[in-house]
């Protein structure tokens, strides 16, 4: 296959390099691809990855003047800037190449906005202006999308005999005022009885519990804060001083009853463990650990030996 345009072989007029960027070059001389042969893909790929970054270049520059003597919007040079920011040896004042300063050249002056005059050292500087500028904002951006993605797990425990629709409030109250207007709710799930449910939310949301009766969730769901059926029986607002386990219980805390049995069965095992290591062995230690068998305490489930603390089933400790 020979090229109309440049005669070379490898090629057609279509993807010449002169047509697609209008640069007096001529590309390298592939051989044609022979009947019963295998073509070269991997040379190929390389060469449309070539013209793709010239292209993407030629944009760059094009959007960099138009910032530069017309104050257009840096986004549109940022998202040029981020197709051409890896290649080798771009954007730099130094424009001694010939194929650079033909796109330099070439895409400032179909902008208009030079007046007519070239100066290829001025074109240089405001690149490399450009070019720091699309940095820092580049910088600021990612900055802002790691503190954005930094999303927190709550666990919600629930130690109480009821059911709890959890409803999450759209917006932010550390930047809204969210406590003075009707806001738009998102169901999230329902927190079952002796059970937990995790939450992956951001400092600044905040949640409402609704008491449901039923073990199913229900068909409907209230679009605003404004319109629950009944009254919330908890709202929960995140912020730093949150911890990652909130229980739900006397109401956000713990009960005086549960925190004792918490502390109650963690002696318990501390005491069981003990007597495995043979401190009854121990003269002095066994007349006081036979007191720990006058002390019954009431069974309970292997989720509220988890929930407190103490190895259960599910820790795999026996």
């Amino acid at each position: 296959m020979v090229c109309s345009l440049c005669q070379g072989r490898g090629h057609n007029r279509r993807t010449c390099l002169r047509n697609v960027t209008g640069l007096n070059a001529v590309p390298p001389i592939n051989n044609p691809p022979i009947r019963g042969t295998t073509f070269n893909l991997n040379v190929r790929n390389k060469w449309k990855k070539a013209i793709q970054s010239i292209l993407f270049l030629k944009k760059f520059v094009t959007a960099a003047t138009l910032l530069y003597y017309n104050e257009e919007d840096l986004k549109y040079c940022y998202y040029y800037w981020l197709k051409v920011k890896d290649i080798k040896g771009h954007l730099t004042s130094n424009v001694s190449n010939h194929w650079k300063y033909q796109v330099y050249i070439k895409s400032a002056s179909s902008t208009g906005g030079i007046g007519g005059i070239i100066n290829i050292t001025s074109i240089g500087n405001y690149l490399v202006l450009t070019k720091n500028n699309c940095i820092l904002y580049h910088l600021s951006v990612t900055d802002a999308r790691e503190k954005k993605d930094k999303n927190r797990i709550i666990n919600l425990i629930n130690l109480k005999d009821k059911n709890y629709l959890v409803y999450w409030v759209k917006g932010n109250l550390m930047v809204e005022d969210i406590d003075s207007r009707e806001n738009n709710i998102n169901y999230m799930g329902m927190l079952s009885r002796k059970n937990s449910f995790k939450l992956r939310t951001l400092n600044g949301h905040r949640f409402y519990l609704i008491p449901h009766r039923l073990d199913i969730e229900p068909p409907y769901h209230p679009p605003t804060d404004k319109q629950f059926p009944i009254e919330p029986y908890l709202q929960i607002n995140i912020h730093e001083g949150s911890t990652n386990e909130i229980y739900i219980d006397d109401r956000e805390k713990l009960s005086e009853l549960n925190r004792w049995k918490f502390n109650a069965l963690k002696l318990d095992y501390l005491i069981k463990e003990l007597i495995k290591l043979g401190a009854k062995n121990n003269d002095v230690l066994d007349s006081v650990l036979d007191l720990h068998e006058d002390i019954q305490l009431d069974q309970v489930s292997e989720w509220y030996k988890d929930t407190a603390g103490v190895p259960s089933k599910f820790t795999n400790i026996t």
